[in-house]
């Protein structure tokens, strides 16, 4: 009797003390920590199931992560939690397919259960970890190694053999921290290997790697970069070469993830005007005014405006009535009262020149060229602008000098043109010495193996009128040797010969050229010149003769002289 009332009051102790016991063996943030995790099942586009595997939220608004290779296939996805909620997964929000994991997020009910991820808390070899499976009892394991991929993350390898319910569970340390994912393995595999959680929330979608193959291959919607700026960058390059019907989902989808933003308004209303038909024009409009509305810095809205309104009338593309001119004017002006910045004059000044009211023009880019942002390509801006402005010769070559100074030295290639531009300037102001240098500055620079014949032919005319000869005749050399069956080019080398008294190197040109050529009046007027200066006096009566006959004015007033 007494033995059995030992046994039972045993038994009433050990009844007594089980609560106890069990909340010693398993650990006080357990009950939270199993709302937290997750199983996540995927659907083909008819509904069909076509897979599993465990996920756990990480944060109260519904981003969890997960395995990319469940959601690889998925047309539609949902969670189902502890409680056997579901709740679909609405949007993905980063990938890596070389460790095959995924951060996505529910749209939350309610603040979520999340298990708490911390990137100071890491774990090192021997540390206890916790498997906590969806609706699996917590088990506890030990870390055996641990490999850096990054400063920031870790690979861990656990001693326990793999199985496929552990596929995508939470690894946990004592204070219920995650620590880790269980990656993919082999049924019967002696260990297990899982990737830091961090490392798959810092994973982060920007507008060069949004169109990388591990988000393209995705069914399910894929986020835009979280970074605003990066989105509204990704948005405006897939402008560019992607369709209108593409795009348009990208702006609705930006303004989902950034509904108040005013570039994500701004950016949608100058889409539909640009990339639509007229029937959009008034939600582009009014898209605008929002954008405004929203704005800041208005100011940088007043001028992006003028600068899309400029450009799309200078492309000569359908607009709406609005968009004039004059309302880029008013635009740009608008910027300039709140902030006088010198790239605001310039967009002034190009609006300026396209209406044609080019001093006006030309006196904003005044105002950009003694500002921090001159440069070669606004001074060159200014000289157009000065071509079509009264008496501006001088002007004009006054500021191709600013821009050869802002060019600076070595002068890049494309300085040539402006080269050119100056010397063509300086032969029509009659400073010719001066646009030789330039001939010859222009040769320098882009060598002489890519000269024409017509180049050195147009640099011996500028050099005669300079009274420079010998240069004028060594042109005219290199010009025939580029274009030897250029008969033109024989003719002038021999005028300018016999101009500056060289006959006897004239005349075998014009005595080879007149067999080919007897009927042109310049051919015999000019081999007469030659046999009158030899004193070759009857060669030279019938030369000029014939070229009398043939028309030759000056001709006949040489033969006055017999």
């Amino acid at each position: 009797m007494k033995n059995k009332m030992r046994r039972l009051g045993t038994l009433l102790i050990v009844f007594i003390m089980f609560p106890a016991l069990m909340q010693a063996k398993n650990p006080k943030w357990l009950k939270n920590a199993k709302k937290a995790v997750v199983e996540v099942i995927a659907y083909n586009e008819d509904g069909k199931e076509i897979s599993r595997s465990n996920g756990f939220f990480i944060n109260d608004d519904g981003t969890g992560l997960t395995g990319l290779d469940v959601l690889q296939d998925a047309n539609s996805a949902v969670t189902v939690d502890a409680a056997g909620i579901k709740r679909p997964i609405v949007i993905l929000l980063g990938a890596d397919n070389t460790y095959d994991v995924v951060r996505f997020r529910v749209e939350p009910d309610k603040k979520l259960k999340a298990l708490t991820l911390s990137p100071q808390v890491k774990a090192a070899e021997t540390d206890k970890v916790y498997l906590l499976p969806y609706k699996k009892n917590l088990k506890e394991l030990s870390v055996s190694g641990v490999e850096r991929i990054s400063d920031t993350h870790s690979y861990y390898t656990v001693d326990a053999p793999w199985d496929s319910t552990m596929l995508d569970s939470p690894l946990l340390n004592d204070a219920g921290i995650v620590i880790c994912m269980v990656q993919k393995g082999k049924t019967g595999d002696p260990q297990t290997y899982a990737i830091d959680a961090c490392y798959v929330n810092d994973i982060e979608i920007t507008a060069l790697n949004r169109d990388d193959n591990v988000y393209r291959d995705l069914k399910i919607k894929v986020s835009l970069p979280q970074d605003e700026d990066q989105a509204l960058a990704y948005i405006m390059m897939k402008r560019g070469v992607r369709s209108m019907a593409e795009c348009r989902p990208l702006h609705e989808q930006f303004l989902e993830q950034f509904p108040y933003s005013p570039d994500g308004m701004f950016a949608m209303g100058t889409f539909l005007i640009q990339e639509t038909d007229s029937t959009e024009y008034d939600a582009g409009l009014e898209f605008i005014e929002k954008a405004f509305a929203a704005a800041q810095d208005k100011e940088r809205f007043h001028c992006d405006y003028a600068n899309i309104i400029l450009n799309h009338l200078l492309q000569g593309l359908k607009a709406p009535a609005a968009w004039t001119y004059e309302k880029a004017l008013s635009e740009i002006d608008a910027a300039l009262k709140i902030d006088g910045k010198p790239v605001y004059h310039e967009i002034r000044g190009n609006i300026l020149y396209a209406m044609e009211r080019y001093p006006e023009a030309y006196n904003s880019y005044v105002k950009v060229n003694v500002s921090d942002i001159a440069s070669s390509d606004t001074y060159l801006r200014a000289y157009y602008i000065s071509l079509h402005m009264e008496d501006s010769i001088n002007l004009s070559i006054a500021l191709l000098d600013s821009v050869i100074i802002k060019f600076g030295t070595p002068m890049p290639q494309r300085a040539s043109q402006v080269l050119m531009e100056r010397a063509i300037l300086k032969e029509e102001a009659g400073r010719n010495r001066e646009a030789v240098v330039d001939y010859y500055t222009y040769e320098s620079l882009l060598g002489t193996y890519s000269m024409s014949a017509e180049f050195y032919y147009r640099r011996a005319q500028v050099e005669i009128k300079a009274r420079m000869f010998e240069q004028a005749l060594n042109d005219m050399e290199k010009a025939r040797s580029l274009a030897p069956d250029d008969s033109s080019l024989v003719l002038e080398h021999a005028s300018l010969m016999l101009r500056v008294g060289y006959t006897d190197g004239a005349l075998p040109l014009l005595e080879e050229l007149v067999i080919s050529y007897p009927d042109v009046g310049d051919v015999q007027r000019l081999l007469g010149v030659c046999y009158m200066r030899r004193d070759e006096m009857e060669k030279a009566r019938r030369h000029l003769t014939l070229a009398k006959e043939l028309g030759d004015e000056p001709a006949a007033t040489l033969l006055e002289q017999f």
